[in-house]
């Protein structure tokens, strides 16, 4: 008999990369906005964080998955709102997380192709392709991001 997951007996207000059970989900974002988080050291600090349409818990967007965003919609996150967005987890090669997988964008339905482009996320620069989601889903094993130190 199967008991219930990890994440199932904690659930939390926020989405984690556990629960995409391995396949990716499409949103429509309801709101963005800056909300001040526990850091785990007992402190507080400012984060990014997205509601949905679809789902009463909310998403802490890091800077990477910010860079998509604005890739995809342009720079006011005001015009995110009402836009859709597909999630997907991915091994996490931080370390950082429990589950060992984080929370990436793939794309979205309502590219016709391809989006590949640049940013600068902290010391390194990112190149990141997203993908088409709409009529021809994306296949699962697309490897998304890719990081090159800057020298």
């Amino acid at each position: 008999m199967r008991g219930k997951s990890f994440d199932e007996l904690y659930p939390g207000k926020y989405i984690r990369a556990s629960e995409f059970k391995n396949k990716p989900v499409t949103l429509t974002v309801k709101s963005v906005d800056r909300e001040m988080l526990s850091n785990g050291t007992g402190g507080e600090e400012g984060a990014v964080v997205m509601e949905f349409e679809e789902t009463p818990k909310a998403l802490v967007v890091n800077r990477t998955n910010g860079v998509a965003f604005r890739a995809l919609y342009g720079d006011d996150s005001g015009d995110w709102i009402g836009k859709q967005i597909t999630l997907h987890a991915v091994p996490d090669a931080s370390g950082l997380s429990e589950s060992g997988k984080c929370i990436r964008v793939l794309g979205a339905p309502q590219l016709t192709k391809p989006l590949k482009f640049k940013a600068h996320v902290g010391r390194s620069m990112l190149v990141q392709t997203l993908h088409p989601t709409g009529k021809h889903e994306a296949p699962a094993d697309i490897e998304t991001i890719e990081e090159e130190e800057l020298v």
